[in-house]
């Protein structure tokens, strides 16, 4: 489905949970489980189900079904790459 801009920014990081999402997914740099986000966030698992659904929907994450299912970020996306880059700028990604 194409969207535009506005509409993909807003969807992307419209919430709290979808930043702690992004954040999340950036700082293992790994395919993770919604257990994994979980424990990242503090967000409740119906709140990652749906957000992930949403970044999904967009095409800022990539969903892998192995023996549970597996996330990671679409650095090929050109939006999470300006995400990603300024998170890192600020400061929110990438501390130690």
């Amino acid at each position: 489905m194409d969207y535009d801009s506005k509409t993909i920014i807003e969807n992307g990081i419209g919430t709290i949970g979808k930043i702690k999402i992004i954040k999340a997914l950036a700082e293992e740099n790994k395919m993770v489980t919604i257990y994994v986000l979980h424990k990242r966030t503090g967000l409740k698992r119906e709140d990652i189900k749906r957000n992930l659904k949403d970044l999904r929907s967009i095409d800022w994450i990539k969903e892998k079904k192995m023996a549970n299912t597996m996330y990671l970020l679409n650095k090929d996306n050109e939006y999470v790459n300006a995400i990603l880059g300024f998170f890192a700028h600020v400061g929110y990604i990438g501390q130690s």
